[in-house]
């Protein structure tokens, strides 16, 4: 059988973490299916070897509980794999954080394990640990047949004269120069000479991995898009279909100038970077009354419109070619439907047909139906003395938590953690010493007998 065009490429299947941010105690988030088997199975991609992977997965908990630590603990491994290398000898590695509400994990080294699929739905276990200074212990694994085999191993205080390779990893140079800084995958994967695996590998973390913080903005460039009308003429019937009032979206291109003594003080690339976000100029065409046409440049349009605007190109890729998205509060200026409509696109089997992933947090409960996702697409977090837990609502006890429990209702009941402890009274008390006031009417917030644990 001849292979469809994306089968063989990555898709991610677990990542472990230790001692980052609020994450105190290793915790672990996987991708293979634990549920029903029957339930929502177009939220399963299987590939042609049998291996099935979750399409979607929601994280939920309270305001600072972690949740968004878990995209960042992804941001961070593809950091190390994609920019560690770069590190001159002796500079700090900026996203060593760890759980620091403890004197016994302040210096201690951060874990991160990530098992993914490579061409051929090979599996690969790449860890890494490292403090602020160095990489103190790295390996990569596989399993070219049912049994594991061992890449590279890199053990603490080994320099690169130190590292020990595995008998299958050949066809190129294997032994290359590095800082105790650098990742060795950061380094081998980024280099011509080295076995096509390690580039394999080091690609799919550079090229294949998306993500967007909820504070990151996305811009719309025209340059080396070869289909790019054809890519705006479907982002304008998506805005339209989805009651934007937006009837069509244009560009032209403008001459865009930095001042003067930016020209003259600001690094190349990063010139290049502005210039090339700032060249293309947008048009949104709305049509009023009486089919009256009226056109309104992109900072005139609502921020919500403006994230839908820049994210679909990139969302209509990922139906094209595998990507794994990393979406941080995925409804943040997004309507709840609009929301919801990602979703379902992601995990409709005739549209994701390439099987890209989709990680996000959110606390939109609308999407935590049994109609809509599968236990265990929904995890939660949740903190407890400054120190969080990941975990999923598969692990509860199926024969109470079954595929037709409302989720959403027990998850706003508190019944599976992952929500704000809330003392209305103490609030009270506090809004009252402040204003100096001695009693408040209940009955402006309605009735609160007790706090709502």
């Amino acid at each position: 059988m001849k292979n469809k065009p994306w089968e063989g490429y990555e898709m991610f299947l677990s990542l472990s973490v230790d001692n980052f941010r609020s994450f105190k105690n290793p915790v672990k988030m996987t991708f293979t299916p634990t549920g029903s088997k029957e339930h929502n199975q177009s939220h399963i991609y299987e590939s042609e070897n049998g291996f099935k992977v979750l399409k979607t997965i929601g994280i939920y908990g309270a305001n600072a509980s972690g949740k968004s630590n878990v995209l960042w603990a992804f941001q961070a491994l593809c950091w190390l794999i994609r920019n560690s290398g770069e590190l001159k000898d002796g500079q700090k590695i900026p996203c060593y954080e760890p759980y620091r509400l403890a004197s016994d994990t302040k210096d201690k080294p951060i874990t991160l394990e990530a098992e993914f699929l490579l061409k051929g739905d090979v599996r690969f276990i790449y860890n890494v640990s490292y403090t602020q200074n160095e990489i103190v212990h790295e390996s990569l694994d596989f399993y070219p047949s049912r049994a594991k085999a061992n890449i590279f191993t890199r053990l603490q205080g080994e320099s690169w004269e130190d590292i020990k390779f595995g008998n299958l990893y050949k066809g190129g140079v294997r032994k290359l120069p590095f800082f105790k800084n650098n990742s060795y995958l950061s380094k081998a994967g980024n280099n011509a000479a080295t076995p096509q695996i390690i580039r394999d590998i080091f690609n799919f973390f550079e090229a294949n991995m998306f993500f967007l913080g909820s504070n990151h903005t996305l811009s719309l460039s025209s340059e080396g898009s070869e289909d790019f009308n054809e890519v705006m003429e479907s982002v304008s019937k998506i805005l339209c279909y989805i009651d934007t009032g937006i009837k069509s979206v244009s560009y032209t291109q403008r001459d865009f100038k930095l001042p003067e003594y930016l020209e003259k003080n600001m690094p190349s690339d990063i010139k290049e970077t502005i210039i090339k976000d700032n060249k293309d100029k947008y048009l949104f065409t709305h049509v009023g009354e009486g089919d009256i046409e009226e056109i309104f440049e992109e900072q005139d349009e609502s921020d919500g419109t403006r994230k839908i605007f820049a994210l679909m190109p990139v969302l209509l890729d990922a139906f094209k070619e595998r990507t794994v998205f990393l979406l941080d509060e995925l409804d943040n200026g997004l309507h709840s439907h609009i929301a919801d409509v990602l979703i379902r696109l992601f995990n409709d089997k005739s549209i994701n047909e390439v099987g890209s992933q989709l990680i996000f947090t959110t606390h939109n409960i609308h999407l935590m139906t049994p109609d809509k996702m599968r236990r265990d697409q929904i995890w939660f977090v949740e903190k407890n003395e400054g120190k969080s837990k990941l975990f999923s609502l598969d692990d509860f006890d199926k024969k109470k938590v079954t595929t037709n429990t409302p989720y959403n209702t027990w998850y706003d009941e508190g019944r599976f953690g992952g929500v704000p402890s809330i003392s209305f009274s103490k609030i009270k008390s506090l809004i009252l010493e402040i204003n100096g006031a001695s009693s408040i009417d209940d009955d402006l917030f309605g009735s609160l007998d007790e706090d709502k644990e």
